[in-house]
């Protein structure tokens, strides 16, 4: 679901796709809603039967994991948001970058979420180098807005919008990675 709501989120920036917003908060509910269940699945885990410390870590690293994706569909929604508010400014300064950056942190998720689901206990640190794309895109993207000399076409209130989406694409990534290091790892989240 969280892997959708990048893709949906994508659209909004891109396109613009009216629709896609809409959707991308219905599916924000529901990604709220599982993740609700599963963190009283671990406390009913945690709280019903006695487990081992190895146990207890490896379902604490779980509800850390799924945190996180819960967090990617919060920022997922609000990059769709501030989409809906960059309309009046299309076609958006920039957007080929955001759009990069975005895709990055969808390639993030991806592999995280491949990581975990493979067992694959060494994906996060293979997920650094791209982890630090995205940074290097969030400094330099940072840097032209906060510097712009209006040679990009871009008008001042689009301004803190940008600033805004270029921060929770930043927020993303880092929550992807910390998906494959929790979730890759049990126990050591």
């Amino acid at each position: 679901m969280v892997e959708e709501s990048a893709v949906l989120t994508r659209a909004v920036l891109a396109v613009p796709d009216l629709e896609a917003a809409p959707m991308v908060r219905r599916g924000d509910d529901r990604i709220d809603r599982l993740y609700r269940e599963l963190e009283h699945d671990c406390r009913q885990l945690l709280t019903g039967r006695r487990l081992r410390d190895p146990e207890v870590g490896e379902v604490l690293s779980y509800l850390h994991g799924v945190r996180d994706l819960e967090r990617i569909g919060d920022y997922c929604k609000e990059v769709a948001e501030l989409g809906e508010q960059l309309l009046p400014y299309q076609p958006l300064a920039l957007r080929e970058p955001l759009l990069t950056m975005l895709d990055r942190c969808r390639s993030l998720l991806s592999l995280a979420l491949d990581g975990v689901s493979d067992g694959d206990t060494g994906a996060g640190a293979r997920l650094l180098a791209l982890d630090d794309l995205v940074d290097h895109d969030y400094e330099r993207l940072l840097k032209v807005l906060c510097e712009q000399d209006h040679t990009i076409g871009l008008p001042a209130e689009a301004t803190p919008l940008l600033v805004l989406t270029v921060r929770c694409l930043e927020r993303m990534a880092d929550h992807a990675v910390n998906v494959s290091r929790r979730m890759g790892r049990p126990g050591d989240g």
